[in-house]
């Protein structure tokens, strides 16, 4: 099989793993939820957490870590961990509904904890991004 082929067999798991996380924590028990609230749900958890997940394995890694300028890697994906993938992340919650916390619960004290919470899941599928795509790079010069 050639490289290309390899390459996209080799992303069929993070496919898997990112859709089956997210639906795990869509599938709670949320109260007043739509028939299709689960679907929603692991649609927009999958989208944001492969997002990130290939943010950093197609932009940020080649862009900056490989290319030498190892400050704009860790300064670009501080902004992108701490605040542009958890807010488009909650932000996408809200627009389909499947946000446990209306608007106003988000913006206060209470919008704390999931905020804290997509900043890990953001950081663990970045940082899980960039170490798929250089041991796909150490793969690839062998």
């Amino acid at each position: 099989m050639d490289k290309k082929g390899t390459l996209i067999l080799l992303h069929i798991p993070v496919w898997v793993i990112a859709i089956f996380i997210a639906w795990f924590f869509s599938a709670d028990d949320f109260p007043g939820r739509r028939p299709s609230y689960v679907l929603l749900s692991t649609l927009v958890s999958s989208v944001w957490m492969l997002g990130s997940f290939y943010l950093f394995y197609s932009y940020l890694v080649p862009k900056f870590l490989t290319g030498g300028n190892r400050r704009l890697f860790w300064l670009y994906g501080l902004i992108f961990v701490l605040i542009i993938m958890p807010v488009v992340g909650l932000i996408l919650l809200l627009i389909t509904g499947t946000s446990a916390l209306t608007l106003a619960e988000t913006l206060s004290a209470q919008g704390l904890l999931p905020y804290t919470g997509s900043v890990i899941i953001t950081l663990v599928c970045g940082v899980l991004g960039a170490l798929y795509r250089l041991l796909l790079r150490r793969y690839h010069s062998v």
